[in-house]
C-alpha cells in the first residue's frame, strides 16, 4: 500500500490547520490510531510553521507524504532564505537565548518523529523532513492493506527459488529500482527478505547503483536496512567515490552520516576528489571524517 500527497500552498499560516486537517482525514480513514496521528497532527505544525517563517513574502511551499506500509514520511519544503541546522540545534537544546518558539519547535519534532533530517541550502530554501512509525487499530483498512502487501511480498521473494530466468528478470528489476529511485517498492522488497546487499555481475550493489545514479533517498533507505555503503565493486570501486565521480552532493552527504570512509578504496572518494577537482567535497571529508 502506498499513498502520496504533493500539495503546494501559500505562505499564510491559514495553510497550516487545512494541510493538517487533510492529511488526519486521510490517516483516519486509513485506521491509524488517534496518538499516532495526534503526534504527526503537532509535528505537521511544527514543519510547516518553521518553513512560513523563514520564507520570503510571497513565496510557497510544498508539502509531500508518503504512507508506505507502516511508514509516514513528510517533507516540507520552501524557497526561501534557509535556515542554519546547527543553529536550530542550538536553539533546542536551550543554547540561545532568542527565537525560543523556534528551539522549542525544533525540541516537538525530534520528539515525536522517528527521524528528523533538515537541510538548509541559503538563498535557495530548505527542507525538513520527518518520518513516523504508523499503527493500525483492529479491523482496519490501512492494517489490512498493509498485511495483504506485506504476505504478497514475502511469497514473491520465497518463490524466487524457481528458474534462472525468473530470478534474473526479478533482480533486473529490483537494480532498475536502485537506480531509478524507486525507493518505496524497493525498500518494500528488502523487508520482505530480498538481501540488502544483493549485487549484480560487476558486484555493483543495490545501494551502489542508487549513489552512481544521485538518489539520496534510496541510498538511506538501503543504508538503513543493512546494505553496507563500503562494499566495493569488481574493479575495487566504492559508492562514496561513485558518488564524487558524479558530482551528487545529497548523495555524498547520506553516505557520510550513515558511515562511509572517504578515504578508503582505490581510488578513495577523497582520490577522486582530487583527481575531478571537487575541493568542497575535500572539505566536507577534512571535517565529516578526518584522516586519522
Amino acid at each position: 500500500m502506498e499513498l502520496n500527497l504533493d500539495l503546494r500552498l501559500p505562505r499564510d499560516a491559514a495553510s497550516v490547520p487545512a494541510v493538517r486537517r487533510l492529511l488526519d482525514a486521510a490517516l483516519q480513514a486509513l485506521g491509524v490510531e488517534e496518538t499516532i496521528r495526534g503526534d504527526i497532527e503537532l509535528m505537521l505544525s511544527e514543519a510547516c510553521g518553521n518553513v512560513i517563517r523563514h520564507a520570503q513574502a510571497g513565496d510557497d511551499y510544498t508539502v509531500r507524504v508518503t504512507i508506505l506500509g507502516e511508514r509516514c514520511v513528510i517533507k516540507v519544503i520552501d524557497s526561501g532564505q534557509g535556515f542554519d541546522p546547527a543553529r536550530a540545534e542550538g536553539e533546542a537544546a536551550g543554547e540561545s537565548d532568542g527565537r525560543a518558539e523556534h528551539g522549542r519547535g525544533m525540541m516537538i519534532m525530534r520528539t515525536l518523529a522517528d527521524d528528523v533530517r533538515f537541510r538548509s541550502f541559503p538563498e535557495s530554501g530548505a527542507l525538513v523532513a520527518l518520518e513516523k512509525h504508523l499503527r493500525y487499530g483492529p479491523g482496519s483498512l490501512g492494517g489490512q492493506l498493509h498485511v495483504d502487501e506485506s504476505n504478497g511480498l514475502s511469497s514473491r521473494v520465497r518463490s524466487m527459488n524457481g528458474t534462472d530466468s525468473d530470478l534474473e528478470e526479478f533482480a533486473t528489476r529490483l537494480f532498475d529500482m536502485a537506480r531509478t529511485g524507486q525507493t518505496g517498492p524497493l525498500a518494500a522488497y528488502v523487508d520482505a527478505g530480498v538481501p540488502p546487499n544483493l549485487s549484480n555481475e560487476k558486484g555493483d550493489t543495490l545501494l551502489m547503483l542508487a549513489a552512481y545514479h544521485g538518489q539520496a533517498e534510496t541510498v538511506r533507505a538501503l543504508a538503513e536496512r543493512g546494505a553496507d555503503p563500503e562494499r566495493s565493486n569488481d574493479r575495487g570501486q566504492r559508492p562514496l567515490a561513485g558518488a564524487v565521480f558524479k558530482k551528487e552532493p545529497e548523495v555524498v552527504r547520506v553516505l557520510l552520516d550513515v558511515g562511509a570512509d572517504p578515504w578508503a578504496g582505490e581510488p578513495s572518494a577523497a582520490d577522486t576528489a582530487r583527481m575531478f577537482g571537487h575541493s568542497e567535497f575535500l572539505a566536507w571529508f577534512e571535517e565529516r571524517a578526518p584522516r586519522g
